[in-house]
Formats: C-alpha cells, structure tokens, sequence
C-alpha cells in the first residue's frame, strides 16, 4: 500500500485530545549520569538541530522504530566535522536509563573525520521513550540530537488498488480490509474518504486495532448508476511518526449485470 505525504489535521486534533497523558507517564524523569559535565548541560542552550556551521548529524533524529521487550536495539550516530578547521566538542549522553550511549572520545577532530556514536535502546514495557544527545560546540552552536523509541504495527497490508466485482443496479458488493497488530499494544485508526464517491460506504470509520488481533473494515459498493465508479480513502494508524495509507476502489455497473441477475433468479 502507498504511503501519503501527509494527515488530516482533524485526525491529530482528535488523537491528541483523547489520549491527555501528562509527560511523566510517557517518558520518565531525566537521570544524570556521573560522567556528564552538568555545567554544559545545564549552562548552555541547545537549539540547532541537523548541522551547525561545523558538525553536521547524520541522522538528525534517531528513531527506535518497533521493539520486542527484554531485547537490546541498537542505531548509530554520525558527527562529521564539516568545516575547514581541526575542532574540539563535547559529547552529551542519553540521560534515561532505557538508551545508553557510546563513542570513542577524540581529542580534536580533524576535517572530514566523524564521531560514531552507538546508541543503544533497552525496552521494558509496551510505550513511547524519549531522549536526547547534546552536543555541545564552539561559539555556543549548540546541537541536539533527539531519541524516539516507540511500539510500530509491522504487519499492516491493505492494498494500494481494489477492484470489487461487477454489481448489478442497486445491489450490492462487499470487500473486507484487515486491520492486522501483532504487538502487544492497541492502536486506533480512522478512514476518510479523500475521493468521496456516493455508491461506496465504509464501516467502521474509525476504531481500535485490538492488541495482538484484527479488525475488519468493510467496504460496500451499491451503484446507483451504470458506468464504471472510483472511491479513494485514507487509512491513518494512530503510531508515532505514522503516515497515512491511500487504498484506491473501483466498482462498475453495466446493463448486462442486470440480465444475468435476471437469469439467476
């Protein structure tokens, strides 16, 4: 299934409203570690994100997408010395005990050459973590680097295109779309039709994916008109850092569907 650029607003408006979880139970309380030079983290402001004029990130934001728990994840960090001059930074690690960072501490960093820093996600229960890695830089061009971890549905299919059979005037054809989550987590879902078409109707539009089960969403042509009919819908899954499905359904209507009713009756 194809994946669209963008969601509704409506949708995050609503998602965010159902869900008012006060931070400390999403993500929990910043642990300083013995090694941080709090002066630096604690003096200093970081807000460039990506680059600055002499480290550039790569990636930008490190996300720990999908996780099974008692397991250990791991993603790597580059800082790539970007300007023309040997330079001197200080390395901010993970604060919360579910990431741990890692790197080999240079003295100076010469141009073109790049600090790999190991991140490492450890999960204990089914939510969203968070953390960050600062890096703290010459003339006060400070960079953060945020760390997303979080539950994924890895085994949602629904298809880009669907081709209902030919339906006879006023009757009806169905198709049924599987919702399918194999974690341990629930997750809502809304359908929108973004290519509404009055001979096509959904149920349900919206609703939870059931921790470890399915739900079925049905799709019922009834045409009202001979020719051939086209609906176009959006599935969104409520996951961090999600975007939407597209599934594009066409049905048809012909004169001959009615005399092989006809016959059939």
């Amino acid at each position: 299934m194809e994946l669209a650029p963008s969601t509704p607003e409506s949708f995050t408006s609503n998602f965010r409203k159902k869900i008012p979880l006060p931070l400390g139970q999403l993500v929990e309380e910043t642990r300083r570690g013995t090694s941080v030079p709090h002066h630096l983290l604690e003096s200093k402001i970081y807000t460039k994100l990506q680059s600055n004029s002499i480290i550039q990130v790569h990636p930008s934001v490190v996300h720990f997408s999908g996780f099974q728990l008692g397991k250990v994840y791991q993603q790597v960090l580059k800082l790539i010395n970007i300007s023309s001059e040997v330079i001197n930074i200080h390395i901010l690690p993970t604060q919360t005990k579910y990431f741990k960072t890692k790197y080999t501490k240079k003295f100076r960093l010469v141009p073109g050459l790049c600090y790999t820093v190991t991140v490492l996600f450890y999960p204990d229960e089914w939510r969203y973590f968070y953390d960050c890695i600062w890096v703290h830089c010459q003339d006060d061009e400070n960079l953060f680097v945020p760390v997303h971890a979080y539950p994924v549905i890895t085994d949602l299919h629904i298809p880009a295109h669907i081709s209902l059979s030919p339906s006879a005037l006023g009757q009806s054809v169905s198709r049924s779309i599987t919702l399918k989550c194999s974690c341990s987590v629930d997750f809502e879902f809304q359908v929108h039709f973004v290519q509404p078409h009055r001979a096509f109707s959904v149920q349900p539009l919206s609703g939870v994916i059931p921790a470890n089960g399915r739900v079925e969403v049905l799709v019922t042509f009834t045409p009202l008109e001979y020719g051939t009919m086209q609906t176009t819908l959006q599935v969104i899954i409520s996951q961090f850092n999600s975007k939407p499905y597209m599934c594009t359904i066409t049905g048809s209507c012909s004169p001959h569907q009615v005399i092989r009713y006809a016959q059939i009756g």
